[in-house]
């Protein structure tokens, strides 16, 4: 059976739900940008904003010289994930999986629902009538067989409201568009398109796949299939996503370890707070840094238990200090988890060595270090104390999954810095 995807883009999502908000706003050259940084860039724009000249990722400096009126607000985090909730309310009576893309975006499996709801393109009229009339949200959809498509079809319909691209025409449709219009395309391997003076995707698709591959290495198989619209990723829902990503960009750039040692702390909390909300662990950490000259490094390390926030922490920080070969500056850290399962699959791991001692799990791989053994301690400010550093052989006493959801409840109920970990000698 023919797969069915459509892709929902309400523009300027964030600025629109700002404007709904806040009604004095609408018609202002809106820009959403966190305040007082000394880099702070644009994250989000109004569509006055964008016809002032002003674009996403511009520094604000840049921005207001472009447009003196310009309306400055800071990220509102609670209040776009209420509309976008909302949003998918709607989304959920026609879809049987839906996999959010972002504030508002998201990817709907209509695949099998003809017979009860219609084609889709139909159902994709229904979706975005009902949310311009209960939520006021102007949507963009894109039909097509894949995700690929169906997203690009949403950039080259703006400003009408609807595009279908039927099944079998995805590499014609794309063809003639720019590169823009095409998903994901990492910003450097469009800069080397460009040393090329290649400026369409039919261009890049009519390239043999022996020659991209000469230039982008096995990138360059993905990137001539996806240039002739073949995409054979899946639409997931959230607790079957493939992998956790969570970047950060530092307000002023640092190489002070006591910062980005914090910083790491805290994304991996939060990381960790996601992997137990849907009952999931991952089997690996991979961290990407950039440095204030532009260039990048990353590591990934295995992970052996990735339900708790220590565990993350600790192999946050192993990986930074293996990737960290430069004494310059840091820009941006992200982190990602994959190798994603369901907790219940990492019983296994008893196996190699573990017991459990008054209800608290210990795992041990060998060797005489002392174990590191973590407490929970109110946070007072002050930076936690250092964790051990792990490097194998090693055992270690980690903390009580218990203890672990208690703290959970505790940053639910009083917020993420209400409590927190310190892991002793």
């Amino acid at each position: 059976m023919p797969r069915t995807v459509l892709f929902i883009d309400p523009p300027a999502f964030c600025t629109t739900v700002e404007e709904l908000a806040a009604p004095a706003l609408r018609t202002r050259p809106i820009v959403v940008a966190p305040p007082g940084a000394d880099r702070a860039v644009v994250l989000a724009l109004s569509a006055e904003a964008r016809r002032a000249g002003v674009s996403r990722g511009m520094p604000v400096r840049q921005a207001r010289k472009l447009c003196p009126d310009l309306v400055l607000l800071p990220p509102n985090p609670a209040l776009y994930a209420r509309a976008s909730r909302a949003l998918h309310q709607i989304l959920r009576v026609y879809a049987p999986v839906i996999e959010p893309r972002g504030y508002g975006h998201a990817f709907l499996d209509l695949t099998g629902t003809g017979r009860l709801f219609g084609p889709a393109i139909d159902v994709a009229e229904r979706v975005r009538r009902e949310a311009q009339e209960r939520l006021r949200l102007p949507l963009s959809v894109g039909v097509a067989v894949n995700k690929l498509v169906s997203q690009a079809a949403t950039a080259v319909v703006k400003p009408e409201p609807l595009l279908e691209v039927p099944g079998g025409t995805e590499a014609g449709f794309l063809a003639p568009h720019s590169l823009d219009v095409l998903p994901d395309l990492h910003p450097r391997m469009r800069n080397r398109l460009d040393d090329y003076q290649l400026e369409l995707i039919g261009e890049v698709a009519a390239i043999p796949e022996t020659a991209l591959c000469a230039v982008f290495g096995g990138a360059g198989r993905t990137l001539r299939a996806r240039a002739r619209g073949i995409d054979f990723r899946p639409v997931l829902p959230p607790e079957q996503q493939l992998e956790f990503h969570l970047p950060h960009v530092l307000a002023t750039d640092t190489n002070d370890l006591g910062v980005l040692h914090q910083l790491l702390r805290v994304m991996s909390e939060r990381l960790g707070r996601r992997l137990r909300h849907r009952g999931l662990a991952a089997g690996r950490l991979r961290i990407e840094a950039t440095y204030a000259d532009h260039t990048d490094v990353a590591r990934a390390v295995p992970l052996r238990a990735a339900m708790l926030d220590v565990e993350l922490w600790e192999a946050a920080r192993r990986a930074f200090t293996l990737a960290n070969a430069k004494r310059l500056a840091v820009r941006s850290v992200a982190l990602t988890l994959d190798r994603i399962v369901e907790a219940e699959a990492q019983l296994e791991l008893w196996g190699m060595g573990g017991t459990a001692v008054g209800g608290t799990a210990v795992w041990r791989y060998g060797g005489t270090r002392a174990p590191g053994v973590a407490t929970a301690s109110l946070r007072d400010g002050s930076d936690a104390a250092s964790a051990p550093d792990l490097v194998p052989p090693y055992r270690r006493t980690a903390v009580p999954p218990s203890l672990q959801s208690a703290l959970d409840r505790i940053r639910a109920r009083y917020g993420t810095r209400a409590i927190g970990i310190t892991v002793r000698r």
